[in-house]
């Protein structure tokens, strides 16, 4: 059995399909009751006006909406990239497919990059000991 920390009290427990431990299950039940009327009512509104009119916290919706255990207006699509506009992948993710993989080419360039720089530091023919090759990675 997988260990998870549990995403209401953080404590790890025995994970079997919930992010939420057996202890705090009943009042996660409850929340998502209270998530689901208020939505009900008001299937409009953004999450932060649903977390504050339930009495729940943003990151216990936002969870339900990950979960697809509710389904609210941002769900369905209507969530904005941040960066360009288009149609967000989630809620939580905030970003289109697009921005994303501009973000993950950007992210693996400066990692070649780096990798790069660590290369051109060795010099060849250049003879160190395993101990004068530590102390010089220390002072540095």
């Amino acid at each position: 059995m997988p260990l998870a920390k549990c995403e209401r009290c953080e404590k790890l427990f025995s994970k079997f399909d919930s992010p939420i431990c057996p202890a705090c299950a009943p009042d996660e039940e409850k929340d998502h009751e209270a998530v689901r009327l208020c939505i009900a009512d008001h299937p409009d509104l953004n999450v932060e006006t649903i977390a504050e009119l339930s009495g729940v916290s943003v990151q216990c919706v936002m969870r339900m909406i990950d979960q697809g255990l509710v389904v609210t207006s941002l769900s369905k699509g209507t969530m904005k990239c941040g960066k360009c506009g288009a149609p967000a992948i989630s809620a939580s993710k905030k970003l289109c497919s697009s921005c994303l993989e501009e973000m993950n080419r950007n992210v693996a360039k400066q990692r070649s990059q780096l990798g790069e720089i660590a290369r051109k530091q060795v010099q060849i023919g250049e003879h160190q000991t395993v101990r004068q090759a530590i102390e010089a990675k220390r002072k540095t």
